[in-house]
């Protein structure tokens, strides 16, 4: 760079004073340090460590087995991002967000989707190279077959999802749940939010063991675990391939619920479980299609960007469709698409199988 011309220091200062205020930015590009302070709070258990009413940094250093000064340098940048709040005695509490989503054991409690989520943190370096190279960064979250190895991705999010489902239910005219498949039900929030609607519903719960461990303590939580039954899923075996094969007969549900799973196993899975639904669903049957689906101009985007960009990072070949994209392949496979809501990020496409 050359030397500038020298000039008065007040027109100097002027292009500096005039620009944008760069706070968003620096802000944006110290983004990685809250996530990881985020991420330490958790897997030292600070937050829960003070549900207990207010500590001392040096009572609660012991407890967590921590340095005291370390210790004392993140609750006060947990201070400043609004997860905990100090005292002038150096005395911490809760904030209300923190304790209704970040002790563990709570019926809130985010702190493994948080987890699963931080573990992104290395592939997320090959975000450069991506772009350079097109395609997908890979890795074992898109697979089906690895729903287990996530349950904070797919099972932890329930406090949030559970929200969504029971509003997108109230909002759509379905005819009785009757017999549901809650297919890939993670922690069952759909199955409950038809079972809750529908006083006669009868929900099957299918999905990796693990995560039907979590469906079952939550379809106990809203009272309707007695009209459940949890059919573990084989994905390795029954949904490999070209031909899926959940272990139904044809035609033995009123309703299928396919939620959450087709924007991680990509387009072309997505047409296969989309035939295997229709499947099992009798003429006349309701198929729900649940996922973060691309909006139309001028309509919000929220988080999807960012979604579909980790999902070009995380996956093999996982992606956000357009609505009409689901529409098509539903067609196709004899399910008549007819009304869809969108509460937010997600969308719920409803189809009638003919």
């Amino acid at each position: 760079m050359s030397a500038p011309t020298a000039v008065a220091p007040s027109r100097a200062l002027a292009p500096y004073e005039d620009a944008p205020d760069p706070g968003p930015l620096l802000a944006l590009n110290f983004g990685f340090a809250r996530a990881r302070v985020l991420g330490t709070a958790l897997e030292l258990g600070v937050f829960t460590g003070l549900v207990r009413g207010p500590r001392g940094t040096s009572g609660l250093a012991v407890e967590l087995d921590c340095d005291t000064g370390a210790l004392r340098a993140l609750l006060a940048a947990l201070e400043q991002l609004g997860l905990v709040a100090g005292g002038a005695d150096e005395s911490w509490t809760l904030t209300n967000v923190s304790r209704a989503y970040l002790v563990e054991g709570g019926r809130g409690y985010l702190g493994e989707h948080f987890a699963d989520v931080l573990a992104e943190w290395d592939q997320w370096s090959g975000l450069t190279e991506l772009m350079r190279s097109g395609g997908h960064g890979g890795g074992e979250l898109g697979a089906p077959e690895n729903r287990d190895l996530y349950p904070g991705m797919f099972a932890g999010i329930f406090p949030v999802g559970v929200r969504a489902a029971f509003r997108a239910v109230r909002e759509l005219a379905l005819p009785d749940a009757g017999h549901v498949l809650d297919f890939a039900s993670g922690a069952g929030e759909w199955g409950i939010a038809l079972a809750a609607a529908d006083p006669r519903a009868r929900v099957v719960a299918h999905d990796s063991r693990e995560l039907l461990d979590t469906a079952r303590e939550r379809a106990v939580e809203f009272g309707v675990a007695e009209r459940f039954r949890f059919v573990p899923a084989d994905f390795t075996r029954d949904y490999a391939g070209d031909f899926p094969k959940a272990p139904f007969p044809d035609g033995c549900f009123d309703t299928v619920v396919l939620s959450h799973l087709s924007r991680f196993a990509g387009p072309d899975a997505t047409e296969r479980l989309v035939h295997e639904c229709a499947r099992l669903l009798r003429p006349g049957g309701t198929l729900l299609v649940v996922d973060v689906m691309r909006q139309g101009p001028g309509q919000p985007a929220l988080h999807r960007p960012m979604i579909a960009l980790s999902l070009l990072v995380n996956t093999e070949a996982g992606g956000i469709q357009e609505e009409s994209a689901y529409r098509a392949v539903m067609q196709k496979y004899g399910v008549t698409a007819k009304e869809s809501v969108t509460p937010g990020l997600i969308t719920v496409l409803t189809g009638e199988r003919r």
